[in-house]
């Protein structure tokens, strides 16, 4: 029941009993009686479930009529993206007009500041001019001499098809079962595809295409099947398979653009403090951690001020990735051995209080390697995190540690020395056995700038 007053100033029916059952699904929209409230009174196109035909899509009060606010406020967020400008995410206001005042809780603006520090490192898409100009305009591409073509999804079956017929259709027509939630309009990115072998047959991206790929962030060669047509055979995989892969998608398109994983050449630094467990063991609890926050403080600034993205903290630990910063891509090699360098100038300072408060005095080993990584977020979808892995980050790790062997402070590998010798001077050179790597590594110790 809801009172007379409020009824009365309802433009909108209220929610019909059957309805409440459909809204509790809803994949984005938690419809409790408050939410029921708001979608009667300022009913509107909801772009973001697509559980409707046509356009008008879920509202409590039947198919929706009103348009959609593309700009800023305190509304609904859109998962598919659907009408998106890029690196923002499309709003859907219930209000009718946008409102410029900040109404975040200070947990929500301290949020904002680290999204705000995850995107110097996370945007990494070519300019949009660039993708716009290898973008095909026309929606489909006519192939004037049609051609057969076979499509070969790995762990399914061989599709025959033509040239001028999406990939999404020509699997539906063959009897596979491929998720397209947004009904084949390039919208909500579940149809994609990985192409494994022939990605030189297949069409460039149209505009739809090509923008989508651009917000989510992904590598040449996933690609929407619903928009691509090849001329050529290929080899392919369906990335979306079941209902779970389905809710995934969905909560990709809610501000994370990098769920994807892609591969990315980085350099990886690890650091580790050497006299850490004998401080902890003698000083308070209080202590321990304030001491650790100074620590970090004063070398996480050194590697931000490098362009270094801290990964993860692990206990008196470190990781950081070079690489990642779009204003500062190159020469990741040189700013983590810099870094490394600066960290060790930096921990003779940081001793200076230590001793004189603690009578404690630390020493740091680094470790750090050039490579390839996948990068992406990963984890539980309440708490994932930015990351990188792969044998480059292991080889890292490892190097970090051989420091306690050789009596080093600062190794770096073999593929770090070859990009950046040249600006620094260098100690002793090892080869050596690492865990989990079969064959000896070769480590050079690195001592101080060239001045």
């Amino acid at each position: 029941m809801v009172p007379k007053k409020m009824s009365d100033s309802l433009p909108a029916m209220m929610m019909q009993k059957g309805r409440v059952s459909e809204g509790k699904n809803h994949p984005t929209i938690a419809m409790n009686i408050t939410n029921m409230l708001i979608c009667s009174k300022n009913c509107g196109t909801c772009p973001s479930y697509p559980g409707i035909r046509g356009e008008a899509l879920f509202c409590a009060s039947g198919p929706s009529k009103a348009s959609v606010t593309e700009n800023g406020c305190n509304c609904v967020t859109c998962p598919l993206f659907d009408r998106c400008s890029p690196y923002s995410i499309g709003y859907f206001c219930i209000h009718g007009k946008c409102s410029p005042k900040d109404t975040r809780t200070a947990i929500a603006k301290f949020t904002d500041t680290a999204k705000a520090y995850l995107q110097r490192f996370t945007f990494q898409v070519d300019d949009e001019e660039f993708i716009i100009e290898d973008a095909v305009k026309a929606e489909i591409i006519e192939d004037p001499e049609v051609r057969d073509i076979k499509l070969k999804f790995v762990g399914e079956k061989e599709v025959n098809s033509n040239s001028n017929t999406q990939i999404l259709y020509a699997s539906l027509n063959a009897g596979i079962p491929h998720t397209h939630v947004c009904g084949g309009r390039a919208r909500c990115s579940t149809c994609r595809v990985i192409i494994e072998e022939g990605l030189e047959y297949c069409r460039p991206r149209n505009e739809r295409e090509a923008r989508l790929a651009k917000i989510k962030g992904f590598s040449p060669e996933v690609r929407l099947a619903c928009q691509t047509t090849v001329d050529g055979d290929i080899s392919l995989r369906r990335l979306v398979l079941d209902d779970h892969d389905i809710s995934e998608a969905i909560r990709q398109g809610r501000g994370d653009i990098n769920d994807v994983g892609r591969e990315v050449d980085v350099t990886i630094l690890f650091s580790d403090i050497r006299s850490f467990t004998a401080f902890s063991e003698k000083a308070l609890p209080y202590d321990v951690i304030h001491i650790l926050n100074r620590y970090f403080e004063t070398i996480g600034n050194i590697i931000d001020i490098n362009g270094g993205y801290i990964d993860k903290y692990m206990g008196d630990g470190i990781m950081a990735i070079f690489g990642l910063d779009k204003e500062i891509k190159d020469e990741h090699a040189y700013l983590a051995v810099k870094s490394s360098l600066e960290i060790q100038h930096a921990i003779d300072d940081f001793n200076n209080y230590l001793s004189q408060h603690f009578n404690h005095k630390f020493s740091a080993g680094v470790g750090i390697h050039s490579g390839t990584v996948i990068i992406g977020n990963l984890g539980f979808s309440k708490k994932k995190e930015y990351t990188a892995l792969g044998d480059t980050v292991n080889t890292a790790s490892r190097i970090e540690s051989l420091n306690k062997k050789t009596g080093t402070a600062i190794l770096t590998s073999e593929s770090t020395y070859k990009r950046c010798h040249q600006y620094f001077t260098w100690g002793r050179k090892f080869k050596t056995k690492v865990k989990g790597k079969e064959e000896p590594v070769i480590v050079y110790e690195a001592i101080d700038f060239i001045l």
